[in-house]
């Protein structure tokens, strides 16, 4: 079947589970925005009061007409502009999400119109999800995969979360629009998108050691839009339509996968922990980061770079993780608290794996399964490369002293287990730091 088929159904998947998918429309076209009087409807057929939510940028790139098009239409519309913070524009966290849950309490909508990217589709998200209403998506750059994702990973309390929340009805966009987005958003969705061939493999390690529930056809859900964007790479660099077309919709289906599975597993790995721990220190440190999807292609550069150290290794003499977390590293006090429970939690569990590695045969297992899904720092590279993405930690902004606090520090702030996580149980961290970023960053 088309994944096209799949919108708003149910199916029996051959990993043995039956998915559901909540959202029941995706459309990538020219003039999607002028038919939003008939997706509406379709998609929400109680929306007769209506709230349009951008920031100041997106409501001048589509938001007033996205407005404009609802009301000819008959339908109640009220507006809400995120407003930017002092260093820049919003950010998805909890002072941000209150004022915004607040105005759309006082309104009772029956839908909510997000027309923007990251941020204003991660806070319509979540807004969304704590008031039980649906949510609609006008998305306005290729630049992540939450657009059909059902988490948020908003900043509470100065912590990196991932949390529950309401996927989309929709999720619609205008080639045009998707296009004509800042070039380094759109790199920035070929970082999150390529990202998906390590987190794979930080999948399949947790599914050989903790026997987590693996589907095949989650993992691989977008391999046949692959060749759109990644045989040439740098069509994304150039703005070419069908690649952008393509990194866009294998965007939507990464995202769609986390959604299918309950987890961001399909997506997300020990890559993106560096993206959260930079988000994290620039937060506690009253400090500027880049974009999620730049820094989680540098990230996926490490993750690259660490699986061909750790399955170099023949065989291991495992070490313990540190006892406890770097309290000064992290200084804020809530944010120490949540970041030592999730630390805790994962030091726990490794202790009956530690064992299961080093049995007879098993590291040859685990080593071949894992070769057999990651790409090698090199090819990584030279996709980044190519697409014109972020490539050294100078490119996102990062002094020497900055990224190697980030890499020493980033398998602290969740629970599961990543790359980096054996990373530092083969001995690859600390000791080789200096070495990969010197070499890869």
């Amino acid at each position: 079947m088309e994944l096209s088929g799949l919108l708003g159904t149910s199916f029996a998947c051959d990993c043995g589970k039956t998915h559901h998918v909540p959202v029941r429309r995706f459309v990538y076209g020219s003039g999607v925005i002028d038919s939003l009087a008939e997706l509406v409807p379709g998609s929400c057929a109680d929306a007769l009061r209506v709230v349009v939510v951008a920031d100041v940028r997106t409501w001048d790139v589509c938001g007033r007409r996205v407005e404009e098009v609802l009301q000819t239409a008959g339908i109640a519309v009220a507006r809400v502009i995120v407003p930017d913070r002092r260093q820049g524009g919003p950010v998805c966290d909890d002072i941000t999400v209150r004022p915004l849950v607040d105005q759309l309490r006082g309104v009772h909508p029956d839908l909510v119109v997000a027309v923007g990217s990251g941020v204003i589709n991660d806070l319509c998200k979540w807004s969304a999800f704590q008031l039980g209403i649906p949510y609609l998506v006008v998305a306005t750059a290729a630049s992540m995969n939450g657009y059909s994702s059902a988490n948020v990973a908003p900043t509470v309390a100065g912590v990196k979360l991932l949390i529950e929340a309401r996927p989309p009805v929709a999720v619609v966009a205008e080639p045009s629009i998707i296009e004509q987005s800042p070039r380094e958003m759109t790199a920035a969705g070929f970082g999150d998108t390529i990202a998906k061939h390590q987190s794979t493999a930080d999948w399949v390690a947790n599914h050989f050691l903790f026997d987590e529930y693996y589907c095949r056809f989650c993992a691989g859900i977008v391999t046949k839009l692959e060749p759109l964007y990644l045989d040439r790479p740098e069509d994304i660099r150039d703005g070419k339509r069908e690649a952008i077309g393509g990194l866009f919709k294998a965007l939507f289906w990464t995202g769609m996968a986390m959604t299918l599975m309950g987890t961001s597993a399909p997506a997300s790995g020990g890559e993106h922990l560096l993206s959260h721990t930079l988000d994290m220190m620039a937060e506690t440190r009253g400090e500027n980061h880049d974009l999620h999807g730049r820094q989680v292609g540098i990230g996926t550069l490490l993750s690259a770079a660490l699986y061909q150290r750790v399955l170099a290794i023949n065989s291991p003499a495992l070490i313990p993780l540190p006892v406890s977390i770097d309290e000064r590293f992290w200084s804020v006090p809530s944010v120490v608290a949540a970041v030592a429970e999730q630390y805790g939690s994962k030091r726990a569990r490794l202790e009956p794996i530690r064992k299961k590695i080093t049995g007879h045969d098993a590291w040859d297992q685990l080593r071949t399964k894992l070769a057999a899904e990651v790409k090698s720092p090199e090819t990584i590279r030279t996709w980044l490369q190519r697409a014109g993405a972020a490539v050294s930690m100078a490119d996102i902004g990062c002094s020497r002293e900055r990224i190697r606090s980030a890499i020493l520090h980033m398998h602290e702030i969740r629970r599961r287990f990543t790359i980096v996580d054996l990373a530092w149980l083969t001995g690859v961290l600390p000791g080789q730091v200096d070495h990969l970023i010197d070499a890869w960053l």
